[in-house]
């Protein structure tokens, strides 16, 4: 019998905890649990790591590059910026070093090399959104990593959460996929539409007179309320980076507004409490304040896009609700 080609596998916990006792320097072995994944199988995945005195960290098992377009120096790019994050004082979940000195190691699983890494565990819980302190916080840290994003030099070529990278890329995936449903062309004409008023309106904030070169700068990429856990302090910790990259900041806003779903809260105070915190450390020019609107459009097109990768991995017929 042939070998079947896979497009999504499992690293067994037992045999990535033998990887770690090779490539990283702890005392005695150490033990591996995955963390639930439900149906979650678009994700990259994680494993908690405990080793002999108690320590924990997570170890990310990122899915098979080529599927996301990405190459080493994406990977590197990430490492390197938390990195720097982290030697600034901001409060992010940060890569240890393997006994060699580097931070991203490789594994060959049937569907291809599957590069992966360890990172610091993020301590309490996660975020509550109905927490005023909390949003302050979450607003106040997001701005600080913006602010002091400034200043890092990036060695790694990392992709650019560009219009190209937002919009077309995610349009292009949707018109080939929505031949298929053919009973479902006017939802599609009303995608198209709005992508391009919203493609349209970020081209004219970021070519007049008035755009700040600031706007533009690494950012998180996709900020949650599951993404930052606080402890019995209040302490924030920011993990699980993955789709961070050079970008607008006001999309980093929009993406958060829109995974926290504080747009549609009937009460404007927890809106105000997160815009309160980013503004105590950040104004937003008026520029970006106007993008945000337009960018909540991009992200959902770009939601809608990635749930119809060109492999099916989340299923043939699940496309993401506008």
């Amino acid at each position: 019998m042939d070998t079947i080609r896979v497009v999504r596998s499992f690293v067994k916990a037992e045999a990535l905890a033998e990887v770690i006792d090779a490539e990283y320097d702890f005392e005695g072995a150490v033990t591996c649990k995955l963390f639930s994944k439900m149906v979650r199988t678009q994700d990259n995945d994680h494993y908690l790591v405990t080793t002999q005195t108690g320590d924990k960290f997570v170890v990310r098992v990122y899915q098979e590059g080529t599927r996301l377009e990405r190459q080493e120096s994406d990977y590197l790019y990430e490492m390197d910026w938390l990195n720097f994050l982290e030697k600034e004082g901001l409060p992010v979940s940060y890569p240890i070093a393997r006994r060699d000195g580097g931070f991203l190691g490789s594994i060959k699983a049937p569907e291809g090399v599957r590069h992966f890494a360890l990172f610091s565990l993020a301590v309490g819980s996660p975020m509550a959104r109905a927490d005023e302190e909390q949003l302050f916080i979450f607003g106040q840290e997001m701005a600080r990593i913006h602010t002091m994003s400034n200043q890092y030099e990036r060695p790694y070529k990392r992709h650019k959460l560009d219009l190209e990278f937002l919009v077309d890329k995610p349009v292009e995936r949707l018109k080939r996929y929505w031949d298929e449903e053919e009973e479902r062309n006017e939802d599609l004409d009303l995608l198209l539409i709005s992508a391009q008023e919203a493609k349209d309106q970020i081209l004219e904030l970021v070519e007049n007179e008035r755009y700040t070169e600031d706007a533009w700068g690494p950012i998180g990429g996709d900020f949650h309320t599951a993404s930052v856990f606080f402890d019995e302090r209040n302490k924030a910790t920011f993990f699980n980076f993955d789709w961070c990259g050079v970008g607008w900041r006001a999309y980093d806003i929009a993406a958060f507004l829109h995974n926290a779903d504080l747009i549609h809260q009937p009460s404007p105070d927890m809106t105000e409490a997160f815009f309160a915190g980013y503004y105590s450390e950040r104004p937003l020019s008026e520029n970006e304040h106007e993008a945000i609107a337009p960018f909540l459009t991009i992200r959902r097109i770009w939601l809608t896009g990635q749930f119809t990768m060109n492999d099916g991995l989340a299923g043939h017929s699940f496309i993401a609700s506008l």
